[in-house]
């Protein structure tokens, strides 16, 4: 008796149909996953531009002679559509906190980027979208860090900044001894021991928010990081 060969089988609808679903539960859970790890990786890279923006800062006013302020505008949005921008100024005619100076800190518009007499701003830093300063108080209420940065506030987003919305600021200063100010506006320093500056990616808070905290000291202008998950 002849055979004849055996057609090659199709797949049918149902087997299609269980592929397309398969598939799509592996796209979703791939999107889910890099959902979370973009706004935790944004947050680990700022943070690390933080602190080397700080240190070199410091160096900064170490070399040059002058003080170097880092300013903190929390509420302000950068250039990313981002909010929250930094600005380091180098103040090299120490004016930058008199109100009577033509460029001042309580009157400076950090997106205009003005330099008054001997003042140059080095540069700018824009947090990225899923970034931004908080949470409103730092590692918490009741925070505090371990000797010898147990006298450096940690409860607020930023310790030494002022006002409300974008109208809040702060700025850290190191002299050419390499030493750290803190400023909430013009005029005289705040007398603590340090402040603080607090990162954070809102897509990822949950019951334990996450954050990334640099503490600065004032004798020394010794950096401090912390991170909290």
């Amino acid at each position: 008796m002849p055979t004849f060969p055996r057609k090659p089988r199709g797949f049918t609808l149902i087997e299609l149909m269980v592929v397309v679903a398969v598939i799509g539960i592996i796209a979703a859970l791939a999107s889910f996953s890099m959902s979370r790890s973009r706004p935790r990786a944004s947050l680990s890279g700022s943070s690390v531009e933080l602190r080397a923006l700080l240190h070199q800062a410091r160096q900064q006013a170490l070399v040059s002679g002058a003080d170097v302020a880092v300013l903190v505008f929390p509420g302000v949005s950068g250039t990313t559509d981002s909010l929250g921008r930094i600005v380091v100024y180098q103040d090299g005619a120490f004016d930058f906190f008199n109100p009577a100076s033509a460029v001042h800190f309580g009157g400076y518009n950090p997106m205009v980027l003005a330099a008054g007499a001997r003042g140059e701003v080095i540069t700018t830093f824009d947090l990225p979208r899923d970034v931004t300063f908080g949470p409103a108080t730092g590692l918490g209420t009741s925070a505090a860090l371990p000797e010898p940065f147990s006298t450096i506030p940690v409860t607020a987003e930023c310790t030494f900044c002022a006002g409300i919305g974008a109208a809040r600021r702060g700025a850290v200063v190191f002299d050419p001894r390499g030493r750290a100010r803190f400023y909430g506006a013009d005029g005289a320093p705040l007398a603590v021991d340090g402040g603080s500056i607090s990162l954070t990616a809102p897509a990822l808070q949950g019951a334990v928010p996450l954050v990334r905290l640099v503490a600065i000291t004032a004798t020394t202008g010794s950096l401090q990081s912390v991170n909290l998950d």
